[in-house]
Order: C-alpha cells, then structure tokens, then sequence
C-alpha cells in the first residue's frame, strides 16, 4: 500500500484523539498529536514526536497568540511526516497543511455540546461545570488557532473529506468508515 496521511481535526469532548489512536493501532502506523504543537525549533528530531498517550492536557488551552514563526515551523514538521511515513497526524491544521498532497485524507469529528461536555466531565473527573469552562476554553483555542493561520472556518465540512457527529455514531463505527474510505480510496488509485 502506498504511504497515506490521515488527519483528523475535532471539537473537545467528541473523542476524536481517541479515535486517531485507535485507528493508528489498527493500521499500525503511528499518530502524531501534543509532540507537534511543542515545537519550537528548527532541529527537530522526528523520532521524537512519537505518539504521547492519552489524554488531553487537564487545563483548557491558554489563549490564542498568534505566531507565524511557530506555525510555520510546525507545518515544516507536518510536511516532514507525510514524506517519511503513513501516519495520522491530530489538529495543528495538517489538513490545510498538506492541502493538495496525494494520498491525505482528513476528517472532522464533532458531537454537540451537551455530549461533549459529559464526555469531558466522565473522563476527566470534574463537574459538568467545570467540564463546560473547558470545552468554552479549548474550542474557543482550537476555532483561533485554526481559523488564524488557514482563513478556513473550523469546522465547515467543505475542508474535509468527510464529518461524523459522535452523538449518531460510537467510536469504532467512525473507525470503520474512516478506515473503509482510506482503503477505498488507495485501492481505486493502483
């Protein structure tokens, strides 16, 4: 099979990061998520952005600055990836970034606000009020960030090659469709 890239973008609380690194142990390849976003420097040894574990940080993201210099150090790394190895890179807009490259597919995964903030108060253990601070806090960061630095709306369906609402759909039924679509996809291109 040829090299492939799979991103994925998602809301806080939609399970999304857990989704890539299932896929990643599925596909055997690895995924790439906080060890990206670290970057600072222009020696980077890509060896050491192996896939960082579970959980997102317990602290709601700080607030956006932007910094043009950052993201396009961390775009050079993304694109570094994708010429060395299939593997699913999460958020730091690897779909604008590699935008036009064969082989990449990205997805999107939301769930509304009321299930996500559940979900962020089981795993993380907190109240849904304090759960709800965090997601207000991380997706506000995650809508800057990306909306900044790709001048695309976070979100918008037309930027991805396909959406799911993780309400509608458990975690390995998104799985499924997405790793049926990236076969589907290599398949009818050999």
């Amino acid at each position: 099979m040829k090299d492939y890239v799979i991103t994925i973008s998602r809301t806080f609380g939609s399970g999304g990061k857990r989704i890539a690194k299932n896929l990643a142990d599925k596909l055997g390849i690895r995924y790439y998520n906080k060890g990206i976003k670290s970057i600072r420097s222009d020696n980077v040894n890509i060896k050491d952005l192996l896939s960082e574990g579970a959980g997102d940080t317990i602290e709601p993201e700080s607030t956006f600055v932007y910094d043009k210099e950052l993201f396009e150090k961390q775009s050079k790394v993304i694109n570094l990836l994708a010429d060395s190895e299939s593997c699913i890179i999460v958020g730091r807009c690897a779909d604008y970034v590699l935008a036009g490259r064969p082989n990449v597919f990205s997805f999107f995964i939301d769930a509304p606000k009321d299930f996500r903030v559940k979900n962020i108060a089981k795993r993380m253990k907190v109240s849904e009020e304090m759960a709800e601070r965090y997601e207000a806090a991380s997706d506000k960061y995650r809508k800057d960030f990306y909306e900044s630095y790709t001048g695309r709306v976070f979100g918008d369906p037309a930027n991805y090659d396909m959406c799911f609402d993780a309400q509608e759909m458990d975690p390995e039924q998104i799985e499924e469709a997405i790793l049926d679509y990236v076969i589907n996809k290599l398949d009818m291109e050999e």
